[in-house]
């Protein structure tokens, strides 16, 4: 019988036996799969559970210094989940000082929790090596601090108008770190992205030997920045409308030819936008012949396409070609500040090579 089952090239019943011996083993290996995946999903639950408390634990003692300053730290839950790391959320985190709300974010995602709590050396000048990936969704920062970040001396109609826009927004990171607080021998930002209801923002850099005495001398191999058009007609608008409702009626008309617009006008958002947009775009062309530097015009150009409605995106990218450091790269571009654009874009493209491209 043993030499039937072996010769299954000359014995018919030789793949059936296979097949009956395999089909006797298919149970048991079903369990044996079973108790492995239970096995793991246990391990995993237990680990994610540690690390949850851990994360607790460190929320609490924040929530324990900023007591000593009037403030106070809510949310709703902790849930920890993942199978080789562990990714945590937290849902409607409220930040308030003194009774005034400072900070709410309807959902915090931290992803690899244990890599963020590697990052901890830093402040005690180890050296280390970890990856922060961080969501948060509907942050919402206070609106006297966000009308700091916008402008000083504008009218309270324009703040409202551009603050219940950027207000609130969504933000992703995702970098890399290694070195100590001294020397970060590389640093990688993978995706910072603000995602606002005006001009999204998207960024990404690496970097070498960055030196805490020394910033300039750091590498920076490349950076991208990108700009997008979701509401820029609104603020532009609002800026004019605001200003116009500061003036004496008699004024308003002599402001608003600098537009090729009258106060009637104004009652037509989408006209009156197009017009104030030109206008503005008139005067940046305008200022190009005086624009010095090639980053500038070349930035200078592609707002003016944004202006125009011939764009919606601007990214500004930069690629080092020999390791320069940004001491060398900022000397370079001093260089091309008097050259036509052709020379100064030669004169850069075995340095750092910048382009400025819209979409």
């Amino acid at each position: 019988m043993h030499e039937d089952i072996i010769d299954t090239g000359s014995n018919k019943n030789g793949s059936k036996n296979w097949k009956e011996i395999l089909k006797a083993y298919k149970v048991p290996i079903a369990i044996g799969a079973a108790v492995i995946i239970v096995a793991v999903g246990a391990l995993s639950h237990y680990k994610n559970e540690r690390v949850k408390e851990e994360l607790v634990k460190a929320i609490d003692e924040y929530k324990k210094s900023l007591v000593l300053i009037g403030g106070e730290l809510n949310y709703d839950g902790i849930e920890c989940s993942g199978i080789f790391s562990t990714d945590c959320t937290l849902d409607n985190i409220k930040v308030s000082v003194m009774g005034q709300e400072q900070l709410s974010i309807a959902s915090l995602r931290l992803g690899d929790v244990t890599e963020l709590r590697t990052l901890k050396g830093l402040s005690k000048g180890e050296k280390v090596k970890a990856s922060i990936d961080i969501d948060a969704q509907r942050v919402i920062l206070p609106k006297p601090l966000m009308a700091q970040m916008i402008a000083h001396n504008v009218s309270n109609a324009f703040q409202e108008n551009t603050l219940a826009k950027l207000n609130a927004f969504d933000l992703a990171f995702q970098a890399e770190v290694e070195g100590s607080s001294s020397l970060m021998d590389h640093f990688e930002i993978g995706r910072l992205r603000i995602d606002n209801d005006v001009m999204p923002i998207e960024f990404s850099m690496k970097a070498d030997k960055i030196a805490a005495n020394d910033p300039d001398s750091m590498i920076l191999q490349h950076f991208s920045l990108s700009l997008e058009n979701k509401a820029v007609s609104d603020v532009t608008f609002e800026s004019v409308k605001s200003f116009l409702s500061t003036l004496p009626l008699e004024d308003q008309e002599v402001f608003l030819k600098e537009f090729s617009l009258t106060p009637n006008d104004m009652e037509d958002k989408p006209k009156a936008s197009k017009a104030i947009n030109a206008a503005i775009a008139k005067r940046f062309e305008g200022d190009l012949a005086t624009t010095p530097g090639l980053v500038e015009k070349e930035l200078t150009r592609a707002v003016i396409k944004i202006l125009r409605g011939d764009a919606r995106e601007i990214t500004l990218r930069g690629e080092n070609q020999n390791n320069l450091s940004l001491l060398d790269i900022q000397n370079a571009l001093a260089q091309t500040m008097n050259m036509d654009d052709e020379a100064a874009q030669t004169y850069m493209k075995d340095k750092f090579d910048i382009a400025v491209t819209t979409d």
